[in-house]
């Protein structure tokens, strides 16, 4: 299997953790110092963190909400470094956040770019960066 397509398997895995409401599956390839920043522009780095804050919101605000993920683009800018941008759009939430308004459908499209670094031949997620879709 090509690294491409290891990548997009990864990043179907999120989706469907996601959608089934497990943080912990979401968080899978996350690395312990991974950072990254939600679409409200808040930081954090650590995988524990990454884990409380999608336990938060798929607990609360996305509770039963589907994920459904576009690979766009993966590329490989270094030998053991990869980024994925990706189109997600989130359906049936039970809210949003503060500040975050629904489109037409109810629903949220976001713009996730992640990236990866080879670590003992298995590619874990170092950071990710997401950022609201206004139409």
């Amino acid at each position: 299997m090509s690294d491409t397509d290891l990548i997009r398997d990864i990043v179907r895995a999120q989706a469907e953790a996601w959608s089934r409401g497990d943080a912990n599956g979401y968080a899978a390839n996350a690395g312990e110092d991974l950072a990254f920043t939600n679409i409200r522009g808040q930081r954090w780095i650590g995988r524990e963190h990454f884990v409380r804050v999608h336990t938060s919101v798929l607990n609360g605000v996305y509770a039963g909400s589907r994920l459904d993920a576009e690979v766009e683009h993966v590329s490989f800018p270094g030998e053991n470094v990869a980024v994925a941008e990706i189109l997600l759009r989130l359906s049936n939430p039970k809210g949003m956040p503060a500040g975050i308004s629904p489109d037409a459908d109810g629903g949220l499209r976001t713009r996730l770019l992640e990236i990866f670094e080879r670590r003992d031949d298995e590619w874990t997620l170092m950071a990710c960066h997401n950022t609201t879709v206004i139409a």
